[in-house]
C-alpha cells in the first residue's frame, strides 16, 4: 500500500456523521489500549471514555479530526487547549492519537502529527503509557526528527498517573506555526 492522498476532517457539534465515525473508531482504539491500560467495560458493553469524547467537538479548546486516507476512514486526534499534564505554559496536549492497523507503517501518522504540529505552532506535549512501546518510539521518533532532537523526556512522570496505576512519559517541545 501507498500512502494516498491523507485528509484531516475536523469533527464538531454540527457534524453528527463525522461524530458517529469517531465513536465507531474509538471502540476499536479502546480495545486496543485496554492491553495496556486495563480498561474495562460497563454493563452496556461500553468504555466509559467513549461518552467523555464529546467534549472534543463541543467543548471550546478542544479538537477532534478524522484521518482519511484516499477517502477512507484511517483514524482520529484528539487534542486540547487546558487539560495539561504537567506543563502549564503549554499551548496543546495531545490527548489522543489512533491510526488503525491497516494505516501504519507508511508514514500516515508522521504526516498528520506534522502537518499538526505545523498548523498548531506552539508549545505541545504528548503523554505516552510507557508499556505501549510502539507509542513512545513513535513519538519519540516522529517529535524528535520534528525538532532535530530538540524537545524534553520525563520518565514516570507523577501527574500522568494511567487507570492501571502506571506512571506516564511525558514528551514536551516546541512546535513552529507554518
Amino acid at each position: 500500500m501507498e500512502m494516498g492522498a491523507i485528509t484531516l476532517v475536523p469533527v464538531t457539534k454540527e457534524d453528527t456523521h463525522e461524530q458517529g465515525v469517531l465513536r465507531n473508531l474509538l471502540k476499536m482504539y479502546c480495545y486496543e489500549w485496554s492491553q495496556y491500560n486495563h480498561l474495562e467495560v460497563d454493563t452496556d458493553g461500553t468504555y466509559a471514555f467513549e461518552e467523555h469524547a464529546s467534549t472534543y467537538w463541543t467543548n471550546e479548546g478542544n479538537y477532534a479530526f478524522l484521518i482519511s486516507v484516499d477517502g477512507q476512514w484511517a483514524g482520529f486526534v484528539l487534542f486540547d487547549t487546558h487539560d495539561f499534564i504537567t506543563h502549564t505554559d503549554c499551548d496543546y496536549s495531545m490527548a489522543e492519537f489512533f491510526v488503525m492497523h491497516a494505516y501504519r507503517q507508511y508514514g500516515i501518522g508522521r504526516y498528520v502529527a506534522t502537518h499538526l504540529f505545523e498548523r498548531f505552532g506552539g508549545a505541545w506535549e504528548i503523554g505516552c503509557h510507557p508499556n505501549n512501546l510502539s507509542s513512545v518510539r513513535f513519538w519519540e521518533k516522529v517529535v524528535g526528527d520534528y525538532t532535530l532532537g530538540d524537545y524534553k523526556v520525563m520518565l514516570s512522570c507523577p501527574d500522568l498517573k494511567y487507570h492501571d496505576g502506571t506512571l506516564g512519559t511525558v514528551i514536551s517541545f516546541h512546535a513552529d506555526k507554518q
